[in-house]
């Protein structure tokens, strides 16, 4: 049995039934033994891993995404510095690619960046900073909390690729004519294994009860109550600037259908999706889609403007319009690599799979990634 697992066994053995996102919370990121925090052991990215991202596909997302960066630079009036923050960086290849095409493309912009990577992996930053070429490390910093921050009222663009899927949700279920939590309980045969409890937390419930959610037996599903605060917590770091969170999920639409009935949460090994999240923890990634209905609530309690939902394929499209169309000297270099333009954006591999949200506070709404994104969409 892995450490890990008695950990959690132990833990339940004296409090009772624990909460699923407590479990998810350890599985995921317990120091030194979770899935994000293991100190030794192979990359979770990549052919060799678990899963793939955007950026296995090669430096072609972070180009394209430093060219929408410059543009929103252009827009905000060439602010100096100009900030960009990204939360989840892993290993930092995505930072490396964004200031690579900087540099590159448009140094006089490299000049009035500064690359702040907000490091919530414990650990995570050491393998940034040892993969940083010495030229760029320069225009780096590390944050440990939103606060440090806003200290600086920063103008830039916060941004997040594949961060909030991990965040441990709250699971629940309809029985009997209620909802219920989900907890994980210490079963004498089967070891770890569900169970379920009234609901008591009553932000819990008013999270229920604004989403309509089929009240149908046996129908489970999640709620991420961490995204909100997250959101909150973002919407208060810029006074000007833009927010854009890429991630796979849906509108709450989608969400929440009658043809969802087992909810999203999942467990990948080896690049294959496994219903049973309960096994080998700390061994597995866990993840559950993004509720983007719920994110655009939770930033307009904050003051975000909702510029634009739209699908990855849609998303880079815009941004690459005008090279392809060879109205501009910046290059992204697509024509060089065609194989990972085809990955990020064609509807079979992950240009339907992923979608972007962009949001704003006292910035411009005219951005090359909305180009063709449809009107509404995250409702």
């Amino acid at each position: 049995m892995m450490k890990l697992e008695q950990i959690i066994r132990a833990e339940i053995q004296e409090g009772g039934p624990m909460r699923f996102d407590r479990f998810m919370e350890l599985a995921l990121y317990c120091p030194g033994l979770g899935y994000y925090t293991k100190i030794s052991g192979p990359s979770p990215v990549g052919r060799s891993g678990d899963f793939y991202t955007s950026v296995s596909a090669g430096p072609l997302f972070g180009r394209l995404l430093a060219r929408q960066f410059f543009q929103m630079w252009q827009a905000l009036e060439k602010p100096a510095p100009f900030w960009i923050i990204e939360q989840g960086a892993h290993d930092g290849q995505l930072a490396r690619d964004i200031l690579e095409w900087c540099r590159a493309e448009v140094p006089e912009f490299l000049e009035v960046v500064r690359y702040g990577v907000v490091d919530t992996s414990g650990g995570g930053s050491i393998r940034q900073k040892c993969g940083l070429d010495p030229e760029l490390a320069p225009y780096m910093t590390w944050f440990e909390n939103f606060e440090s921050i806003a200290e600086l009222k920063p103008v830039g663009v916060f941004f997040s690729n594949e961060l909030i899927d991990a965040f441990p949700v709250r699971a629940i279920i309809y029985k009997s004519g209620e909802w219920r939590e989900s907890f994980v309980e210490l079963h004498e045969k089967k070891g770890l294994d569900w169970t379920d409890k009234a609901i008591e937390d009553e932000e819990l419930k008013r999270e229920i009860a604004v989403r309509s959610i089929p009240a149908v037996e046996g129908y489970s599903t999640e709620i991420n109550l961490r995204a909100l605060d997250w959101m909150e917590g973002v919407g208060r770091i810029f006074l000007r600037g833009y927010v854009l969170t890429i991630d796979y999920g849906y509108p709450a639409s989608v969400y929440y259908s009658d043809f969802r009935p087992g909810g999203t949460l999942t467990a990948y090994v080896k690049h294959h999706a496994i219903d049973d999240v309960l096994s080998e923890p700390g061994m597995r990634d866990l993840t559950a889609h993004v509720d983007f209905t719920a994110l655009v609530r939770a930033g307009e309690k904050v003051g975000l403007t909702t510029l634009g939902f739209v699908d990855q394929q849609r998303f880079l499209m815009g941004i690459a319009h005008d090279e392809l169309s060879g109205a501009t000297e910046r290059s992204a270099k697509i024509q060089e690599n065609l194989r990972g333009w085809n990955t990020l954006t064609h509807p079979d591999h992950l240009g339907a799979t992923f979608y972007a949200l962009l949001q704003a506070k006292n910035a411009p709404d005219k951005l090359d990634c909305l180009r063709f994104a449809r009107p509404g969409g995250w409702e």
